[in-house]
């Protein structure tokens, strides 16, 4: 069984590095579902960042600050569930 994470990942479009991910800890059974998801993290994330002291409105501009994302697709064992006991009998 086949999963997909999300994997948010700031970077800078002037030096092209991309030092800071985060995972945010959203699964997904499909890829699509986790694609949309990320579009609106991403940018939920990158409209916060300039409630941040370290983020201004200068250095998000200078540095061509970007929220880029991805969906990693990871391998789950799938849980094998028992059926339920049956109940018992009333006396």
């Amino acid at each position: 069984m086949t999963k997909f994470v999300l994997a948010l990942y700031m970077c800078s479009m002037l030096s092209g590095q991309c030092p800071t991910s985060h995972y945010p800890g959203f699964s997904f059974n499909t890829h699509k579902e986790c694609v949309e998801f990320g579009y609106r993290v991403a940018h939920g994330t990158f409209k916060s960042l300039s409630e941040q002291e370290e983020f201004t409105e200068e250095y998000i501009e200078n540095s061509k600050i970007v929220i880029k994302f991805e969906c990693r697709q990871i391998k789950v064992e799938q849980q094998i569930i028992p059926p339920p006991k049956p109940k018992g009998k009333a006396t």
